[in-house]
């Protein structure tokens, strides 16, 4: 698989025989779209509800994702294999479904902890999330094995939107802002790239709902 998840966080998950969960991916260290904002505020500036510390967000997140693929690979799998085979024809909607239960469960069980993570944190999470349902898709014959980066990132950004539904009513403002920013910054990532995978282009997923379709010509008074 390549595309800005990729890009963004290494090299894709990889299942396991057995249906173990697969290592967590490295980030590769290249000068690549990143979603997080690169500049970082003054250590005293910096709130841990929203700014990611450079030192204790990569901890963080591999503590997320292994939350995640825990119950992808076990409790849940086939449970999530029944999604993608019932969407089989819209992948991306599918991706967007399991994504977004993986991240609601894993923000819920934080907050009933009194605990919290950055939205940088939470969204690199959901990004090595949408790369392992992905390959689960790949290896069910649902995406191809190349040209499949179109449909798990808006796979992820379906699930952005869901998530965001799902937890605005709990989350700080400050959080919901910065998630918003990680979007755009995503959504404009990917217009800059153009299609991947030689697939038309499609519109970025909206967290807001759907988007309305392609206007229609108006009808004219008294028939065509």
């Amino acid at each position: 698989m390549a595309g800005l998840l990729q890009q963004g966080m290494g090299q894709p998950a990889q299942p396991q025989p057995g249906g173990t969960p697969p290592p967590l991916p490295a980030p590769q260290g290249q000068s690549s779209p990143q979603p997080e904002p690169q500049q970082q505020p003054a250590p005293g500036d910096r709130d841990p509800r929203v700014d990611m510390d450079p030192e204790q967000g990569p901890q963080q997140r591999q503590a997320l994702v292994g939350a995640m693929l825990e119950p992808l690979y076990g409790e849940r799998r086939d449970q999530v294999l029944a999604m993608l085979e019932q969407q089989a024809d819209q992948p991306a909607e599918a991706i967007g479904r399991v994504v977004s239960r993986l991240m609601v469960t894993a923000w819920r069980a934080l907050s009933e902890q009194g605990r919290t993570v950055p939205p940088g944190v939470m969204f690199q999470a959901g990004m090595v999330a949408a790369q392992a349902v992905g390959e689960i898709a790949v290896n069910m014959g649902v995406l191809p094995e190349q040209g499949n980066a179109e449909p798990i990132e808006g796979g992820f950004l379906l699930a952005m939107g869901r998530f965001g539904e799902a937890t605005a009513e709990q989350m700080p403002p400050e959080q919901r802002q910065r998630y918003g920013e990680l979007i755009r910054a995503m959504q404009q990532a990917r217009q800059q790239a153009g299609p991947q995978g030689g697939q038309p282009p499609r519109q970025p997923a909206a967290p807001r709902g759907p988007q309305p379709s392609a206007q229609q010509p108006a009808a004219r008074p008294g028939g065509a």
